[in-house]
């Protein structure tokens, strides 16, 4: 049931012809893809662990691989964000004129 209603949900971002849906839909989608390599990396570590005994990944560069996907994550977020600011205040200059 809760996956017809998210395949509903992504379904309607793509349909909708507006500007504001496709900064949603990049939105979700980047947070989708962040967390599915956020898994991958976590799994990763834990068969590193299983199969060595001892973690042999360099985690400096893992830190700084998952800090990239995090600014991946952030950067589908301040478009939206800056759309949604701009959006707000050109309606509260429009309600001062009427």
């Amino acid at each position: 049931m809760q996956r017809i209603r998210i395949a509903e949900y992504l379904k309607s971002l793509i349909r909708a012809n507006t500007l504001d849906s496709s900064k949603s839909f990049a939105l979700v989608l980047s947070i989708l893809v962040g967390a599915f390599i956020g898994l991958c990396v976590g799994f990763c570590l834990i068969w590193d662990v299983c199969t060595n005994g001892y973690l042999k990944t360099d985690l400096d560069a893992l830190g700084v691989f998952m800090l990239c996907i995090g600014g991946f994550m952030a950067g589908g977020g301040i478009n939206k964000a800056i759309s949604e600011r701009s959006k707000k205040g050109k309606e509260q200059n429009n309600v001062g004129t009427d």
